[in-house]
């Protein structure tokens, strides 16, 4: 009979086995989307709310953080402008609205979310970009702008 320890080495070997053989990003619709550009580093801000912030709906989900390359000229990026960004396989008819963060969480459930957002780019315009997956999963962004990158949060949300 195997002990423990060797039952733990099979069990781990067979999870990182998995995860090493899932794509990192896929660009398909029930996919996950880039949230994280190699070579940059999410706000400690974030990150921190991110440990113990979730999205209340069919499915409560964690809140992620993103930090992702922009060189655009002025603001944050439009909505085709985003879907290429995260990586949507399909950027011209992506299904993205943006949103005013105030009406996106009319009842503050997110305040401190927002509030770490807007503190990493030191008071930047923060927006939220819904996008839909499939028929009733989406995932809202919210986004700012700091040096060269845009940073923040999303999180899945299961409506049905």
């Amino acid at each position: 009979m195997a002990s423990d320890k060797d039952y733990m080495a099979f069990l781990d070997k067979a999870n990182n086995d998995s995860i090493q053989a899932q794509p990192k990003t896929s660009s398909s619709s029930r996919g996950q989307f880039k949230t994280v550009d190699a070579g940059t580093q999410v706000p400690a801000e974030i990150q921190s709310v991110c440990r113990d912030t979730f999205y209340v709906s069919d499915a409560d989900e964690p809140f992620e953080g993103v930090s992702l390359r922009w060189k655009g000229d002025d603001g944050l990026p439009d909505e085709v402008e985003f879907a290429e960004l995260i990586g949507h396989a399909k950027p011209d008819s992506a299904d993205v609205t943006i949103l005013d963060p105030l009406d996106w969480d009319s009842k503050g459930q997110y305040i401190k979310i927002l509030e770490a957002v807007r503190q990493a780019s030191q008071g930047n315009d923060v927006r939220v970009y819904r996008v839909a997956k499939d028929g009733s999963r989406v995932e809202y962004w919210l986004i700012t702008r700091e040096e060269g990158r845009i940073v923040g949060a999303k999180a899945l949300s299961v409506e049905s």
